[in-house]
């Protein structure tokens, strides 16, 4: 039977895709395509080769097959839960609210950096919206929701090293050009960047 799945669902519309809260399984979300299926299509086929090589997948949302809708063919992926539930914030939404302050905001970017580099995991079109912050006590993480995919048709660039850290470099200059642009525009809004009120929660 086809999950029923109403504008209600809607949890985030990107570019291309649009995602909505599982109606039945709080730990699941599903993403539909607009228009064609071409993203989804080629991130299916580079999550099947990262799992194929083994590659550590612990920082980002990975696909888990599809789901047939009341609105067509979906592809299934976990909803990233802090550690009493709530659905983890976006870091869009960390930096407009200023729970984070600017320093800790760097550290936990390099860090999601090198962790890709590091496993060798390509990504493309990547913006704060596709980043939530993790909490599990007074640790965050940053855990990539989308952009994880092949940049281009080229098959060794999710083989070589050089090309795969050239891959994530173009995506990490048009993200840190984005974050940089929310940063500013909290600071120029007064906000501190940082609440003591909820530092507890959100710290790295």
């Amino acid at each position: 039977m086809a999950i029923q799945l109403t504008s209600t669902h809607v949890i985030g519309i990107g570019r291309d895709r649009i995602c909505y809260r599982h109606p039945s399984d709080p730990d699941f979300c599903i993403k539909l395509p607009k228009h064609r299926e071409k993203q989804t299509r080629r991130e299916k086929e580079y999550f099947l080769y990262l799992l194929k090589k083994g590659a550590d997948l612990r920082y980002v949302a990975t696909y888990m097959g599809d789901v047939e809708t009341s609105l067509g063919t979906g592809a299934l992926f976990p909803m990233i839960h802090d550690d009493h539930g709530e659905v983890s914030l976006t870091l869009t939404q960390v930096i407009q609210q200023g729970l984070m302050q600017r320093d800790q905001i760097e550290q936990g970017l390099e860090r999601l950096y090198d962790y890709l580099v590091s496993n060798g995991i390509c990504t493309r079109d990547i913006s704060p919206n596709n980043i939530v912050c993790r909490r599990r006590g007074k640790q965050v993480d940053f855990i990539l929701i989308d952009g994880v995919s092949s940049p281009n048709h080229n098959p060794l660039t999710i083989r070589i090293p050089a090309l795969i850290r050239q891959a994530v470099n173009k995506s990490w200059r048009s993200l840190m050009t984005k974050v940089e642009r929310l940063l500013q525009e909290s600071e120029a809004l007064g906000q501190s960047i940082f609440h003591p009120l909820q530092s507890s929660s959100f710290q790295i």
